[in-house]
């Protein structure tokens, strides 16, 4: 009977220890990855759900732990996240000393990945999408799950004062504008990037009972987020209160580009895509800078849009939160009152002037900023005006809110009139009527003779340059959410243009590659460049110009869906060394452009 016992002993001991090596890839030193091949370009979990390894990024790759067992391949945390992409002769090495390096030939550099305290022996991707480093007695001594980026796994903390910090966008996950704090005073609450931890920075948060120290926030695999205290006296909170019992789901928190707090939610169990459960802020403009600098945010039915002061103009077009830049030269402060004080209504900034007027009137605070040289702008509000110096931030318009924004704008410098004798008034008028006729003749003759040329040139070319003009445009409709399905949720960016992002995407069930371009300017020249595009280039078909195969015009979202051009782009070829090419094939590119 004893004998019986001991087997059964060993048995269960036996198969605990197969057990909990099935519950991690054990990687031992001198094991090496690169981004350029399929094989041995990462390192999966147990179940294949997670992987740490290389991952695309602009025109390079980084390294990180991304969700690599769904269609849609989602990036959780990023090693060093600031520095910039590594090329494909970058090696990820676990030296034989316990190191974790990423090096490059091409860059020459060797950037550590993992600073532990201790020799690592070996290294471990879990199924909970922890990436971990063991000593010699198999003891933790580092732990992706310690170190977050803009993203919170279930079983992950974050713990007192640990921040989850937005990316820059989907595609770019260096450190963004916004973060979560959780606070030693028991606050949990989101700041811009950047600024103090007071109440006037912060633009969300939430507090634990009693406002206890030591808090933590916490995602179990459920779903539920929720606070509690590490000495357990504030008992928990539930930040999510809908019903997450459903079972086959995946969950992550992280703090999106726009500001947002997001809580996804993934079905196994189905090709789908990420969905959102839970979300704080409700206002689309609560998160402050959101448009940059000299910019302030405006709500939309579904998201929110960007307006510059006025003066101004946005720094980078394609980018609406790049902020916004003088669109004029400021003159020398002597001159005579080259400005004048443009008002922006109902708008909120950051209270940062350099002088206060009080019992002051509307007229009074315009004037008074106009004098002063250091005077870039003014705020009013109840009698009370505040001076400011360029730039403002955290601008967002309120309705509620009585505050004016004054602007010091440039106005040109009047003509110096010539002593002439002065005309009748039915003088000026018979002469202004005469102008006018005569400038609208011209004009409609200038029109007939431009339109009559250009149908020539264009039948001349269709003769000789394969260009062939349709009046009926055949081009394929699609939603929002089909693009998004297209495209990987926006995941692999091709590049940038003047008025948006393109991205790669697979349609006819992934049987043909297409770029999708996301216009993101300003909502008027947005659609002027979308209606521009779509009547100009759906029309043309030439070997030299990208094909228009579709388009989106989906509540505010407009998207233009390009035959996807396996080689890149021109400037790829010209501008890397070891593409460029040779002086007859640059003739033959001019001469194609040219045509």
């Amino acid at each position: 009977m004893a004998t019986i016992y001991l087997l059964l002993v060993l048995s269960a001991l036996i198969f605990t220890a197969q057990a909990q090596q099935g519950q991690s890839n054990i990687v031992k030193p001198g094991s090496l990855l690169t981004p350029a091949t399929t094989t041995n370009s990462s390192w999966l979990s147990p179940s294949g759900l997670y992987a740490f390894g290389f991952y695309k990024q602009g025109y390079g790759y980084a390294v990180g732990i991304f969700i690599e067992g769904i269609p849609q391949k989602t990036v959780v945390w990023t090693a060093n996240r600031d520095d910039s992409p590594v090329p494909a002769d970058a090696i990820l090495n676990f030296t034989s000393d316990g190191q974790l390096v990423l090096q490059s030939a091409q860059q020459g550099t060797k950037t550590s990945i993992a600073n532990s305290p201790g020799v690592a022996t070996s290294a471990s991707m879990l199924d909970s999408g922890n990436f971990v480093l063991h000593n010699s007695d198999n003891n933790t001594i580092w732990q992706s799950f310690d170190q977050p980026t803009d993203t919170l796994l279930p079983s992950q903390h974050l713990l007192v004062q640990k921040v989850l910090s937005s990316s820059v966008s989907d595609s770019n996950h260096s450190t963004g504008r916004f973060l979560l704090l959780m606070q030693q005073d028991g606050y949990l609450a989101m700041y811009p990037v950047g600024t103090p931890y007071t109440i006037e920075y912060g633009y969300w948060n939430y507090v634990t009972p009693g406002q206890e120290n030591n808090a933590k926030l916490n995602l179990d695999d459920n779903g539920h987020l929720y606070l509690d205290s590490i000495n357990g006296k504030a008992g928990i909170v539930d930040l999510n209160l809908e019903d997450n019992s459903t079972k086959g789901l995946l969950y992550l928190l992280r703090i999106d580009a726009d500001g947002i707090l997001r809580l996804y939610s993934h079905n196994m169990d189905q090709n789908g895509t990420w969905s959102v459960t839970w979300s704080q802020p409700d206002d689309k403009c609560a998160p402050k800078g959101l448009c940059g600098l000299n910019a302030y945010c405006v709500k939309t039915d579904q998201s929110f849009g960007c307006n510059c002061l006025p003066g101004f103009a946005l720094i980078n077009q394609s980018e609406m939160s790049s902020g916004c830049e003088r669109n004029f030269t400021a003159e020398s402060c002597k001159a005579s009152m080259p400005y004048t004080m443009e008002a922006v209504n109902n708008t909120t900034w950051e209270d940062k002037n350099i002088s206060v007027l009080s019992s002051s009137t509307q007229e009074a605070c315009k004037a008074a900023c106009l004098q002063d040289c250091n005077c870039d702008a003014a705020q009013f509000k109840q009698g009370e005006c505040k001076k400011q110096s360029l730039p403002l931030r955290f601008g967002r318009l309120l309705e509620s809110d009585p505050n004016i924004a004054f602007i010091k704008v440039s106005i040109s410098t009047p003509t110096t009139a010539r002593n002439v004798p002065k005309k009748s008034k039915k003088e000026v008028l018979i002469i202004s009527v005469s102008s006018v006729a005569f400038a609208f003749i011209m004009l409609v003759i200038f029109g007939i003779v431009r339109y009559g040329y250009r149908v020539w040139a264009c039948k001349k070319e269709s003769n000789h340059g394969n260009i062939v003009l349709s009046e009926d445009v055949s081009l394929q409709s699609f939603t929002y959410a089909e693009l998004e399905k297209v495209t990987d949720n926006f995941k692999e960016e091709l590049g940038r243009g003047a008025f948006g992002i393109v991205y790669k995407g697979e349609i006819g069930n992934g049987k043909k590659l297409v770029a999708v371009k996301r216009l993101e300017k300003l909502l008027a020249e947005r659609e002027r460049e979308f209606q521009s595009e779509m009547k100009v280039i759906g029309r043309t078909h030439h070997k030299n110009l990208v094909h228009l195969l579709g388009y989106c015009h989906d509540g505010p979202n407009r998207l233009l869906v390009y035959e996807y051009m396996s080689n890149g782009s021109l400037a790829d070829i010209l501008f890397t060394p070891e593409k460029k090419p040779c002086w007859d094939q640059r003739m033959e590119i001019a001469r194609d452009i040219a045509k």
